[in-house]
């Protein structure tokens, strides 16, 4: 790609149109979807496609179509998630009007614990079917649809992902120029009559040996840190999607009160914990102190 430039940029509508275009082409191509994501050269792909139809743009594939394209993922998922998440009936979507529609009722029923789906309501989403093509497989493994919190955190892992792939890049050309400036000289001495030439030594390949050790120690810490993270998320997101139908059980309350608790207890890990760490006879007690605060 042309440029490592971060700097922002502002899309329009039309070249957000022509990027869902090339990206339905690319998938219906088959040459770089993968099970989940995209293979090794997609930016490229994407860049290339942009400059034909969008000549005058500049859009570069990197930063400006990757950090694009995680924006519209990530609120694909979450339209994609109301339509068929858990929790979600009474949400549709208008072909037409490109927009989630549902009754008032339900908005305010689904904000209360989903507050980062707010900016859908009453605003079109004129790619949301095409997208579907796009990300379509990516959510459909593991047969459950996930909360906008996790939605959140599956962004931030690629971040992490693409950290690391970036600290790979930059220890790797640290490397290149390194051995590039380093003598690699040839020495010889008298023994006797003949002279003898000493062998010769390759800086490059102590360089190009320290640079691959620390990379993998980085990137074997990094791993470990991120797939503990992951754990702890896991088993967090999976006591928060409980929540919801263990409150509704409790008949002492009223409705808008339960909405109220699941958002509280939702939004807090430790209230998550400590709610399921408390006997069941005792969580409703917990409940209204939640309630009462």
């Amino acid at each position: 790609m042309a440029s490592q430039n971060r700097n922002y940029r502002v899309w329009t509508n039309h070249e957000e149109a022509k990027l869902v275009e090339a990206l339905v082409a690319m998938v219906n191509t088959g040459s770089f979807k993968a099970d989940n994501g995209f293979k090794s050269g997609y930016l490229t792909y994407l860049e290339n496609a942009l400059k034909d139809s969008l000549p005058t743009s500049n859009i570069l594939g990197r930063p400006h179509i990757e950090s694009k394209m995680k924006i519209m993922k990530k609120d694909w998922m979450i339209v994609h998630d109301m339509l068929s998440g858990s929790y979600t009936s009474g949400f549709g979507y208008d072909s037409v009007q490109h927009c989630v529609v549902a009754d008032d009722q339900v908005w305010e029923s689904y904000l209360q614990v989903h507050k980062g789906a707010g900016k859908w309501r009453n605003k079109t989403f004129p790619f949301y079917e095409d997208l579907c093509i796009v990300f379509g497989k990516d959510r459909a493994q593991g047969n459950r649809a996930r909360d906008f919190v996790e939605v959140e955190e599956e962004v931030n892992i690629e971040d992490q992902e693409q950290h690391m792939h970036e600290e790979f890049d930059d220890v790797m050309a640290t490397s290149h120029i390194q051995g590039g400036n380093a003598n690699m000289p040839s020495e010889e001495t008298s023994s006797g009559r003949g002279r003898k030439r000493k062998r010769r030594v390759d800086p490059m390949a102590d360089v190009f040996s320290s640079a691959v050790t620390k990379l993998g120690e980085s990137l074997e810490k990094m791993a470990n840190k991120l797939n503990k993270g992951i754990d702890r998320e896991e088993e967090l997101d999976k006591k928060r999607s409980l929540i919801t139908s263990e409150v509704s059980k409790m008949q002492s309350f009223t409705q808008s009160q339960k909405f109220t608790v699941i958002s509280k207890i939702r939004e807090d890990p430790e209230r998550v914990n400590m709610f399921w760490d408390l006997p069941e006879a005792d969580r409703e007690a917990f409940v209204k102190w939640i309630l009462d605060e």
